[in-house]
């Protein structure tokens, strides 16, 4: 393991710091504000996760490999090797943006499109000279924190290999490293065993889920990480709106391209003739709104349904979610927003574990339905007849395990950060 460099002073957060979605501006500027307290003699210094520079290096590269991780470790140590030497360090911007300008990509046009493009970057050296200088960032850090949240998804290869790199090279230059937040639904057999060589060299490691944490195991990983609910929920919850004549009935927050994917936009297009039916008047939102907008196209053009949100930061999305008696979300970060913003929350399970590992590490009452399961329309309309025939019940139960969960959540990150040795005040070990 490595120790703290006495002479450190700042520690790098790596996470998303300019983002479309709502819900990654909350919890990376949960974890800033989370490693300010923790460490108040140490600059908490925010970079962009993922940097375009390391997605030149495939999973399929190391999965020809003879050694596969043999062959990383030779990339990681060639990357350290290039760091530029006397590279003044900029000032420290500590802002996380939310910018709705920014679109995720969806389709395989926009694809090529970007790879196209990354690829020409690469060429003209412009994001070879941004990476390093970027990693010249490291040395002398006291820590490197890697919030990758849900970025190793059951199909996650490149994405992921970039997250690791970044990772060892932090190790190789003997800095504790931090993986945390962590939901791990890797499959590629590659990814899965180079997860395990770089998390089980981590100082500290945290799931959000035990399903993450088994599949690391059954990766081979010998580590003993932390299972932690994610730590959007730390984000100072609102007051939440008293007057029933001051809410509207119902939001629905729904992955769409994961329905998309199970074949379901048919039930789902019925669910909401049902929801409207039953007089729930359901407005469609999203904290990733590039992403479901696209399959909400047809339903918006039919004017029978509205959307609200596109432009608002956490903050406001929050308010905005606490005006609705009832959230309905298969999005994870809706749901702790809306959790957070005192609405009562349907969680719908459309991934592979994230919300109903959520909702169940938290310890709410509630567990989420899953998606295409005997009965899921059926649950969704009952558990919003149950939730509005006594509302202030259902959100004193929620709000009770709500602030139990964000208590037991701080304390286990106290003290899981305690124990890497680093001062509070200094760079110096304890």
């Amino acid at each position: 393991m490595a120790t703290p460099n006495a002479a450190a002073t700042d520690i790098i957060l790596v996470t998303k710091t300019a983002t479309q979605n709502q819900g990654n501006q909350a919890l990376s500027i949960a974890w800033r504000d989370f490693l300010t307290e923790r460490f108040p003699g140490h600059a908490v210094r925010p970079v962009e996760r993922a940097p375009a520079y390391l997605k030149r290096y495939r999973a399929r590269f190391f999965a020809k490999a003879a050694d596969p991780v043999a062959a990383f470790d030779k990339v990681a140590h060639r990357l350290v090797a290039q760091i530029p030497r006397s590279v003044p360090r900029p000032p420290i911007d500590a802002e996380i943006r939310h910018d709705g300008r920014i679109r995720q990509v969806v389709r395989f046009r926009q694809v090529r499109r970007l790879l196209s493009l990354r690829s020409r970057l690469a060429g003209l050296g412009l994001a070879k000279r941004a990476y390093f200088q970027r990693l010249a960032l490291f040395p002398g850090t006291a820590l490197v924190v890697v919030n990758p949240a849900g970025e190793f998804q059951s199909d996650a290869t490149d994405t992921a290999i970039a997250y690791l790199l970044e990772v060892r090279c932090a190790q190789l230059l003997g800095i504790p490293t931090a993986m945390v937040n962590l939901s791990f639904e890797v499959e590629d057999e590659t990814v899965c065993r180079l997860s395990a060589f770089v998390l089980d060299q981590c100082a500290l490691l945290e799931f959000r889920d035990s399903e993450s944490s088994t599949r690391y195991a059954a990766a081979g990983g010998r580590a003993k990480p932390l299972v932690l609910p994610d730590a959007a929920l730390l984000t100072p919850p609102l007051l939440p709106v008293s007057d029933p004549a001051s809410r509207a009935p119902m939001a629905l927050a729904i992955n769409g391209l994961q329905v998309h994917q199970a074949g379901l936009e048919p039930e789902w297009r019925a669910l909401l003739v049902r929801l409207a039916e039953a007089g729930h008047h359901p407005v469609l939102t999203s904290n990733e709104w590039s992403t479901d907008e696209p399959f909400w196209k047809p339903l918006l053009a039919d004017r029978k349904i509205t959307a609200v949100g596109q432009s608002a930061d956490y903050r406001a999305y929050m308010a905005l979610l606490g005006t609705f008696d009832v959230v309905v979300s298969s999005r994870l970060h809706t749901c702790v927003l809306a959790i957070l913003a005192g609405s009562v929350v349907v969680p719908v399970e459309s991934g592979t574990f994230k919300l109903t590992g959520f909702f169940r590490q938290a310890g709410f009452d509630a567990q989420p339905i899953r998606l295409g399961s005997d009965g899921w329309q059926d649950a969704i309309l009952a558990r919003i007849a149950e939730i509005r025939n006594d509302r202030a019940t259902a959100l004193a139960q929620q709000t009770g395990c709500r602030d139990a969960a964000r208590h037991q959540l701080r304390a286990s990150l106290d003290a899981a950060f305690a124990g890497l040795g680093i001062d509070v005040q200094s760079g110096s070990a304890k």
